[in-house]
């Protein structure tokens, strides 16, 4: 979810949005990598089961949203994803701007961009539309706050038996520096992920599903996905310029605290090069919920 703001005389906030844009891109097809799937087995048997129950002529087609979309690649990948062939889905997504949407002119004619803010209560028009949910990568929204306002909205936009599939990374419990040989250590490396660890309380992923539960959906379910180890040196590049982007957008380009991080990077890459060969393991977790017919 990007709200571009202002930019600066210097363009440096519009480099910003751009380099962005860039890693959310390549962390798509990071998490589809590790997942295996754009959407969950479970929610493609449900769509299928509600388009083979349709009314014999019936011309009412499907409905998939993805909050926070940014450029909205994970809308376009799913739309020639061999998951969804045969089905009639309309694509919607949706961002706090537009900055990071393709021309309208570009866009698929089954998909729409639009704008909607996520911490609000949805129009009244979007209310009981949709057959799917889509969000991934929102913790930074949440930081330590309660995700209930976010699984709100959420419930706002489901039909009864709609299915949420919230995609999140989980710096508490599935963040780990490793190296191939036990005898060497990549401190630069881990500090600088431990910073993104004690930036906020993330404990509330893990309870996601008991939260999805108390807001009143059904078989909330979490599952971690384990990446291949030859994608550790790639998540630890991604996710180190995540961690130089956290440090300008909540600690400020000229924050003592912030240039510390961020003179931790450099050397970390260096740690991610062969002579150490430091990568991290990223267990993406995919939670589902059903809300109640």
């Amino acid at each position: 979810m990007t709200d571009p703001g202002p930019t600066n005389s210097d363009g440096y906030r519009l480099g910003r949005d751009y380099a962005a844009a860039s890693r959310l891109n390549l962390q798509h097809f990071m998490y589809k990598d590790a997942q295996g799937f754009l959407l969950h087995p479970v929610i493609q048997t449900n769509l299928r089961h509600k388009q083979e129950s349709r009314e014999t002529g019936s011309k009412d087609l499907l409905h998939v949203a993805d909050l926070a979309t940014g450029t909205g690649l994970w809308l376009f990948d799913l739309v020639k994803s061999p998951e969804v062939n045969g089905l009639d889905i309309q694509y919607h997504g949706f961002d706090i701007s537009r900055a990071l949407f393709p021309h309208d002119a570009w866009l698929p004619k089954n998909v729409v961009l639009s704008t909607s803010n996520m911490l609000e209560e949805p129009p009244q028009s979007l209310h009981g539309q949709f057959d799917v949910v889509h969000l991934r990568l929102v913790l930074s929204l949440i930081r330590s706050d309660s995700p209930k306002p976010i699984i709100q909205h959420i419930k706002m936009l489901l039909k009864p038996g709609g299915y949420v599939q919230w995609d999140e990374l989980d710096p508490f419990n599935h963040y780990d520096v490793l190296t191939p040989n036990l005898d060497s250590t990549a401190p630069n490396m881990t500090a600088t992920f431990q910073k993104i660890k004690d930036l906020a309380d993330w404990s509330w992923i893990a309870r996601l599903p008991e939260t999805l539960l108390e807001e009143g959906f059904q078989t909330a379910v979490q599952y971690p996905h384990e990446p291949a180890p030859e994608m550790f040196k790639a998540w630890a590049h991604m996710d180190l310029c995540l961690a130089e982007e956290l440090s300008l957008n909540w600690n400020g380009r000229d924050d003592e605290d912030g240039k510390a991080w961020r003179q931790l990077i450099p050397k970390a890459y260096e740690e991610a090069d062969n002579a150490t060969g430091a990568g991290l393991r990223i267990r993406p977790t995919v939670t589902i919920a059903r809300k109640p017919l």
